[in-house]
């Protein structure tokens, strides 16, 4: 008897839980996304949900929800906001069976913005937390959708087809070896949050970019023509982020 008690009460839960199926339909916006050096890249976020389930979703259920931006010419993720977390929506009002919900956020800021205009793909993902403990989505193959939209410079210039190879950290150095001049250009830069140094092997810091630059443009010069030939360090800061990589000078 305590036996087919417990199968029944596991069946029940089971039927509980599978009654939950969360979809994301659309990414209403951002259709497009503006920045600028000051501020960043904001992004406005609509997102058209639907309760695809077989019961009402109540108020008081939570909503969380992420966004990924993948850059198509680099086939690599560029950013996760929030950084590795999610957002939190609390539900004010039941969502019915077929009901359609939309998630708005108008204070979500990428502190970062593009040299070059991007094509991106834009990805959201959401998920109902607490309508049970644990929760449990019957159909997780809807609860993520994407759309391709173009991340504009600040300068809003169409989307660069240069040929510039750029490492691991999204930061190009050329010519390596240099001769009298060094360029450093980063693909995307944090705003207001840029600092490079070129140091020697000593850990003195022989050179810094030519100030006179305008740094929207997220390339930087350095004048190497009265250093010594060798091996020397460059450290870009970047935001939080911290990169080097060793130049060589060749006179």
């Amino acid at each position: 008897m305590k036996k087919t008690f417990t199968l029944l009460l596991i069946s029940i839960t089971t039927l509980s839980l599978a009654q939950v199926d969360w979809a994301i339909k659309s990414i209403i916006e951002p259709t497009e996304l503006e920045s600028n050096t000051s501020t960043g890249t904001p992004i406005p976020v609509n997102l058209e949900c639907e309760n695809r389930g077989t019961s009402t979703i109540f108020a008081g259920d939570t909503v969380i929800y992420n966004l990924l931006m993948i850059d198509l010419k680099l086939s690599q993720v560029i950013a996760q906001i929030p950084n590795g977390a999610w957002y939190f929506k609390v539900i004010t009002e039941d969502i019915p069976v077929g009901g359609t919900y939309s998630i708005t956020n108008e204070n979500v800021t990428l502190g970062s913005y593009p040299y070059e205009s991007r094509d991106i793909r834009l990805g959201a993902t959401s998920y109902i937390a607490d309508r049970t403990s644990p929760y449990l989505d019957s159909d997780s193959s809807n609860n993520s959708t994407f759309v391709d939209i173009t991340w504009w410079n600040p300068q809003r210039w169409n989307v660069s087809v240069e040929d510039v190879v750029y490492n691991s950290d999204n930061i190009a150095i050329y010519p390596n070896p240099a001769n009298d001049q060094l360029n450093v250009k980063l693909l995307f830069a944090e705003s207001n949050a840029v600092n490079i140094e070129l140091f020697d092997l000593t850990g003195k810091v022989v050179a810094l970019p030519n100030t006179s630059q305008f740094s929207a443009s997220n390339q930087y010069t350095f004048d190497v023509a009265d250093l010594s030939k060798g091996v020397y360090i460059l450290k870009v800061t970047n935001g939080t982020k911290v990169s080097t990589s060793k130049v060589t000078i060749s006179h």
